[in-house]
């Protein structure tokens, strides 16, 4: 992600931020790997991000 693209998305937060969820960069979930796993409801999904660089969720 470049500095634009945080630019733009901080500012998106910023202003919305009593109407939207939380905003939470990628970064900050997966640090330097390219997946995790969340547990929830008992359940673990995989989040991880594809060599095209999109970010994919399976149960």
């Amino acid at each position: 992600m470049n500095e634009k693209n945080i630019l733009d998305l901080d500012s998106k937060c910023i202003r919305s931020n009593q109407l939207l969820p939380r905003c939470i960069p990628s970064e900050t979930l997966l640090g330097h790997t390219k997946q995790i796993f969340i547990l929830h409801d008992g359940h673990p999904y995989q989040l991880r991000i594809t060599k095209l660089g999109k970010l994919i969720l399976t149960k």
